[in-house]
């Protein structure tokens, strides 16, 4: 990493394309994840699906079904009007809610975990049906690249070893906005170990990922693909 020692969302991110689209609309106020009642929509293998600014609008994206790291696409669900859906994507920019039709190309998903991350209180909590699993201590971004908050999900498993970033990477949607200066590293949020041996649990150390232990890592990596992630200020 060039001009800076702190790790963010996953050196391997530099193979991942920023996806350019238009501000539309901000996703609704965020609320705590609602596993149980959350749906993902899942997209079929060699499918492509259009993600319009509305209901029968332009085409602002296209999802294809597999992410730029091979695992297979999920659209995360935010709301719902008829035969339409709006999804959050990471192929959208954060805050920025599409449309997709009720189509064959697409399998409804319920999902029952939600996490939650407070970066006032850099706390990470995991909750199943509703139920507190645990609430466990993170890092967060350092002042000059703080995490962003707002609602993503969780979009692939990545192992950690390679990178020094502990066994387990969880990439979510979400987009840095903020690099440090001189990172190389790519763009995508994600919650991984810390670099190296450093000890940071709990502290604003990241360029914008959440750091948290190899216990919490374990238990985030068991995780569907499609779970809630919301990250409050």
């Amino acid at each position: 990493m060039a001009g800076t020692a702190r790790t963010s969302g996953i050196v391997l991110l530099a193979l991942v394309a920023s996806a350019a689209c238009v501000t539309l609309r901000s996703a609704p106020a965020l609320a705590a994840a609602e596993p149980g009642r959350a749906l993902t929509l899942v997209i079929d293998h060699g499918a492509k699906i259009a993600i319009r600014r509305a209901p029968a609008g332009r085409t602002l994206a296209v999802a294809g079904w597999k992410t730029p790291f091979g695992s297979v696409r999920r659209l995360r669900v935010v709301e719902r009007r008829g035969n339409w859906f709006a999804v959050e994507s990471d192929v959208l920019e954060n805050g920025v809610v599409g449309w997709v039709p009720v189509t064959a190309a697409v399998r409804m998903r319920k999902v029952r975990y939600g996490v939650e991350a407070d970066l006032s209180q850099r706390l990470l909590t995991l909750r199943e049906n509703g139920r507190i699993v645990f609430r466990r201590r993170v890092s967060i971004g350092a002042s000059d690249s703080p995490t962003p908050s707002g609602r993503f999900h969780v979009t692939d498993h990545v192992p950690g070893t390679r990178w020094g970033l502990g066994c387990c990477i969880v990439v979510i949607s979400g987009n840095q906005p903020r690099l440090p200066a001189g990172w190389n590293g790519g763009d995508r949020l994600a919650v991984h170990g810390p670099p190296g041996s450093r000890q940071t649990i709990g502290t604003p150390a990241s360029a914008g990922c959440l750091h948290a232990t190899e216990r919490t890592l374990r238990a985030l990596a068991r995780l569907p693909l499609g779970t809630p992630v919301v990250i409050h200020p």
